[in-house]
């Protein structure tokens, strides 16, 4: 578990350079991608989750968990230096192209890594502490993602002066950093054993393709997941475009709001989050941290160019609660997906999952580009402020995100905990930390005083005891 963590600072700093942020946006737009094609790329990254299967398949039935996932992983990673190198060596008019082509094929390492890795996590990792150990390793990543997010923010402001030239290279070279650290990720997992998973030699193809949806609870969590990330998919696009095409923001300005804010508030509601996943179960978690997240991206609308604030404010409750989703999605998928000593094909249960999600993915990112190419030049307004089809889309991922939590009331777990009680944890919990910041600091400055005041009539008393001596 220490290794898994420490790879994950590694794996941080990769992401947050090539998976999220104003780098990789930038580095599309400076590459000549339109708005639908980024939708396309949306839409290619997620159906290139369909070789989970077949690459679950081969674990399963011929073993090499860690061989396939750490191959996979590393060629994964590697990728991105040709990524970076495509303005260096591709001509002009192959460079979207080549950037699309690399960064799919980057991805379908990634996806044939994922089966082995999350079952092995779920052996791994005791389903008790899964909340709490993998809210302390987020907290972890996110400390280094802040550093890196203001590293990459700053470096692409003093870059954009120069000329676009200039930007793209500088983010060529970013990646290429980026890909060294993502490396180094895959190659510390390699320090940590794979001893409970035992292939079965006689497991069929259809043994294996049957087995998920044989279990009612998992067709329950599928349809959640799958209508989510039809919700979030595009949106992931669209709001970095929102914030530069139609705002105005600058790199750092984005940066702060998309990335650097929802780290820090990371940082607070994980740890919380991840003791209400343990406590209390995944499916009250999920209930409650989903109604949060549900106005997420129709609160973006309200961010303008004159008053972002306002939808901003808004935002930040879905940034709090959206770590109650992550956390309780991924302790579902772990606790289907463990092999249980050999007893079970758990990486089957992770292939089908992301085999739904991705199909929701494609279509979402289709959905996306093929809104944005008709209704580009599209103005209109909600409750009075302006709106763009960037709004129209947010305003659908947050009808489509409520839609989902509809799918959570067939869902059984061990255990399960009563969603009224995490509810009134979580206010709880809630209140007493606003109380222990707000009043804490003036308890401090109270006995401060106290002491001072006591210190000086000791200091005036002093004359008149000398008298009496």
């Amino acid at each position: 578990m220490w290794y898994v963590t420490t790879a994950w600072v590694f794996g941080a700093a990769w992401m947050y350079t090539t998976g999220v942020g104003a780098a990789p946006t930038r580095y599309g737009r400076l590459l000549g991608m339109s708005d639908f094609q980024f939708g396309l790329l949306a839409a290619l990254l997620s159906a290139s989750a369909a070789l989970q299967l077949p690459a679950s398949y081969f674990v399963e039935r011929y073993g090499f968990r860690k061989s396939v996932l750490l191959v996979a992983g590393i060629i994964h990673r590697a990728l991105w230096l040709a990524i970076a190198l495509v303005p260096w060596l591709l001509p002009r008019a192959w460079w979207w192209p080549g950037l699309v082509l690399l960064m799919t094929a980057s991805a379908s390492f990634s996806n044939i890594a994922t089966p082995g890795v999350l079952s092995w996590f779920a052996d791994l990792v005791p389903e008790r502490v899964r909340g709490r150990y993998f809210s302390r390793r987020a907290q972890i990543g996110q400390f280094v993602g802040l550093a890196i997010t203001l590293i990459v923010g700053e470096v692409l402001d003093l870059a954009t002066p120069l000329g676009d030239d200039v930007v793209r290279r500088t983010i060529s070279l970013l990646f290429a950093a980026a890909a060294l650290s993502g490396i180094a990720d895959f190659a510390t997992l390699t320090r940590v054993p794979d001893t409970k998973h035992r292939p079965d030699s006689t497991l069929s193809l259809r043994a294996l393709l049957l087995k998920p949806w044989r279990d009612r609870n998992f067709r329950w969590f599928v349809g959640f997941s799958a209508t989510l990330n039809f919700s979030l998919i595009y949106v992931g696009q669209y709001i970095w475009l929102y914030v530069f095409d139609v705002v105005g923001m600058t790199n750092r300005q984005a940066n702060f709001l998309l990335m650097i804010v929802p780290i820090l508030i990371g940082l607070v509601s994980y740890p919380v989050w991840g003791k209400i996943v343990d406590r209390w179960g995944c499916k009250a978690t999920l209930i409650v941290a989903g109604v949060l997240i549900s106005h997420g991206a129709a609160a973006w609308v309200f961010v303008t160019r004159e008053t972002w604030w306002v939808g901003y404010s808004a935002a930040i409750v879905a940034m709090a609660a959206w770590p109650g989703v992550d956390l309780a999605s991924f302790s579902l998928l772990l606790r289907m997906g463990g092999s249980d000593d050999g007893r079970r094909q758990g990486s089957a249960y992770i292939a089908a999952n992301s085999l739904v999600v991705a199909a929701a993915g494609l279509l979402s990112g289709l959905f996306g580009g093929s809104m944005a190419k008709l209704f580009a030049g599209w103005q209109g307004s909600l409750l009075g402020w302006p709106m763009t089809y960037h709004g129209l889309l947010f305003v659908i991922s947050g009808g489509l995100r409520l839609l989902s939590l509809a799918w959570l009331l067939g869902l059984k777990e061990p255990q399960e905990g009563s969603t009224l009680t995490a509810v009134r944890y979580i206010v709880g919990t809630l209140y007493s930390n606003m109380q222990h910041a707000i009043y804490m600091p003036v308890r401090r400055l109270i006995r401060f005083g106290r002491w001072a005041y006591t210190l000086s009539r000791w200091r005036l008393l002093r004359p008149v005891l000398r008298l009496f001596r």
